[in-house]
C-alpha cells in the first residue's frame, strides 16, 4: 500500500509541472482575444490597458519577491536598477505597442506574427555574438517568416490601418526578442523574481506617465463591471503566466517548454474563430504551420538534424571508422 501512495505521489509530481505548462498556453492563448474583445466594446486605449496589465501583475510579483528574496531586492544598487529598468522597457513596457497593434489588426494576424518570437531571438543572438548561425536554424528563421506571410495573407488588399497594426506587432516581438536576449545574464545575476519585480515596478512607472493623457471617458469606461472584470483577468494572466512558467522550468527542459507554446497561436486563433468571429482560411492553416515548423528548427536544430536525417549520423559513423580504424 505504501509502495502504491508512493508511486501515486510521484505520478502528481511529475504530471504538476505539465499541468503548469498547460496552464500557461491556456492562458496565454485567452489573453489576446479577451484585450481585442476589451477594444471593440470600450473606449479604453492602448497605454492604459497596458499599464493596469503591469500593475496588476506587478503586485503579485513584488509580494512573492519580499517574501522569498528580499535580501537580492534590497541589495540592487542604482546602476542596477537603471539596466534593469531598461531592460524592462524592451519587454514589459512594449505591452502598450502590442496592445497598440492588436487595435488595428485582427487576433489571428497578431498570434501569428508573435509567432516569429523564437526566429527573432535567434536573429538578435547571432547579431550580438551569443550564439552562431547554422544551415538549418537559417531555414527555420526563412521558413517561419514565409509561414507568416502566408498566414496573415488575405485575397483582398489590407488597408492602412492594419497594415500599421501589423507593424507594431512585428515591432513588438522584435522588441520582446531583445528582451529575452539581454535579460538572460541579468537574470543569472540577480535572480528570476527580483529581475521580473524591477522591471515590472519600472515599466508600470512609465506607463503610468502615459496613461495621463486619458480622456475622461475612458475612465469611465474602466468603471462598466464587465470590461473592469476583463482587465483585472488579462492582469491576472499576465503574473499567472510568470509564475506557471517558472514552477514548470524548475522540472522541464526549456525545449519542452518550447515545443508547448508552439500551440499558443494556433490555440489563439481557433479562439478568435470561436469567440470573436475572425475567419480562417486553408492559407492560415498552412501558413501557421510553417511558423510551428520553423520554429522548431530554429529552437532545435541539432534534434531534428539527427531525427530526421538519421543516415546521416550513420555515414559519419562510418566515415570516422574508416578513417580510424581499430
Amino acid at each position: 500500500m505504501n509502495g502504491a501512495d508512493s508511486e501515486t505521489a510521484k505520478s502528481n509530481t511529475a504530471l504538476l509541472p505539465l499541468a503548469c505548462l498547460l496552464g500557461v498556453v491556456v492562458l496565454l492563448s485567452s489573453v489576446t482575444p479577451v484585450v481585442k474583445y476589451i477594444f471593440q466594446h470600450s473606449t479604453v486605449q492602448p497605454i492604459g490597458l497596458a499599464y493596469f496589465r503591469v500593475v496588476i501583475g506587478f503586485l503579485p510579483l513584488m509580494t512573492l519577491t519580499w517574501l522569498c528574496d528580499r535580501r537580492g531586492l534590497m541589495s540592487l544598487t542604482t546602476g542596477d536598477l537603471i539596466r534593469l529598468g531598461c531592460v524592462g522597457f524592451l519587454g514589459v513596457f512594449s505591452y502598450a505597442i502590442a496592445a497598440c497593434g492588436l487595435m488595428h489588426t485582427s487576433v489571428i494576424h497578431y498570434a501569428f506574427i508573435y509567432g516569429l518570437l523564437p526566429s527573432c531571438t535567434a536573429m538578435l543572438s547571432v547579431l550580438v555574438g551569443k550564439d552562431r548561425m547554422t544551415g538549418l536554424k537559417c531555414a527555420g528563421i526563412v521558413l517561419s517568416l514565409a509561414g507568416c506571410v502566408v498566414a496573415i495573407s488575405r485575397v483582398t488588399p489590407f488597408n492602412a490601418a492594419i497594415q500599421l497594426g501589423d507593424l507594431f506587432v512585428l515591432l513588438f516581438t522584435v522588441m520582446m526578442s531583445a528582451h529575452i536576449v539581454f535579460t538572460s545574464g541579468m537574470v543569472k545575476r540577480f535572480g528570476v523574481m527580483v529581475s521580473n519585480t524591477v522591471m515590472f515596478g519600472s515599466s508600470s512607472v512609465m506607463l503610468f506617465f502615459g496613461s495621463l493623457g486619458w480622456s475622461e471617458s475612458d475612465h469611465q469606461e474602466l468603471l462598466s463591471p464587465m470590461i473592469a472584470l476583463l482587465v483585472l483577468y488579462v492582469g491576472c494572466a499576465t503574473a499567472a503566466v510568470f509564475i506557471l512558467r517558472c514552477r514548470s522550468l524548475q522540472s522541464l527542459s526549456p525545449a519542452i517548454v518550447g515545443t508547448y507554446h508552439n500551440f499558443i497561436p494556433v490555440c489563439t486563433a481557433l479562439l478568435a474563430y470561436l469567440c470573436l468571429g475572425e475567419p480562417i482560411g486553408s492559407a492560415t492553416i498552412f501558413g501557421g504551420m510553417m511558423v510551428i515548423a520553423g520554429a522548431e528548427m530554429v529552437r532545435r536544430p541539432q534534434i531534428l538534424f539527427w531525427r530526421f536525417l538519421p543516415w546521416t549520423k550513420t555515414s559519419l559513423s562510418s566515415l570516422e571508422s574508416s578513417k580510424n580504424p581499430s
